[in-house]
């Protein structure tokens, strides 16, 4: 028997990436809870972020920002940008982060993460006291320690670190079950 929990912001789990962005002298880092792919093609990120962020100023003025995936063992950082308002605050230097240079927008990379995206801002909606800001993917980066031998990245390797929302804890990834678009075969073949 199921139960009904009411309506909660409940969808397990989220990826938590470090969000960057530059304009002018000014860069912000921040972390968001609510993020996920809006669209293939184009391929654009859409996330929820509070309209009291620093960053999310940031991310206005320069159209830009950029994405940058924690791997497990990164969990003060992460927390410590989400729990930190950026404003008079270095948040990189703060949090012993290295912002390196992306190759297409302003906004730069976090070094430690071993993934990052470049985004350029193609739409921000007001959602409340949140904006929804789309963000389409420009460029992709990843160190080589978390790429197959054919180039694409490992998620085992990568270990990026997940966010579970209402219940406030981070978590790792678990184990490889099956390979998508190739185990509903069967079930789809008896159709």
């Amino acid at each position: 028997m199921k139960r009904q929990l009411s309506v909660k912001p409940l969808l397990f789990p989220m990826p938590t990436p470090l969000i960057a962005a530059a304009h002018g002298d000014e860069r912000g880092l921040f972390t968001v809870a609510w993020i996920g792919m809006a669209s293939g093609t184009p391929p654009t990120i859409g996330m929820a972020v509070r309209s009291s962020r620093n960053t999310l100023r940031l991310i206005q003025a320069s159209g830009e920002f950029t994405v940058n995936i924690p791997r497990v063992g990164m969990e003060a950082e992460v927390d410590f940008c989400g729990i930190v308002s950026g404003e008079g605050v270095d948040k990189f230097a703060a949090a012993g982060l290295t912002p390196v240079p992306a190759s297409v927008v302003s906004a730069p990379l976090v070094e430690e993460c071993p993934f990052n995206i470049e985004c350029r801002v193609v739409g921000i909606h007001e959602m409340g006291e949140y904006r929804l800001v789309l963000g389409e993917i420009v460029e992709t980066h990843a160190d080589e320690s978390v790429l197959t031998a054919s180039g694409k990245v490992d998620i085992g390797l990568l270990d990026p670190l997940m966010y579970v929302p209402g219940m406030q804890e981070y978590w790792a990834v678990g184990r490889k079950v099956a390979d998508a678009y190739t185990v509903g075969m069967p079930i789809k073949e008896r159709m």
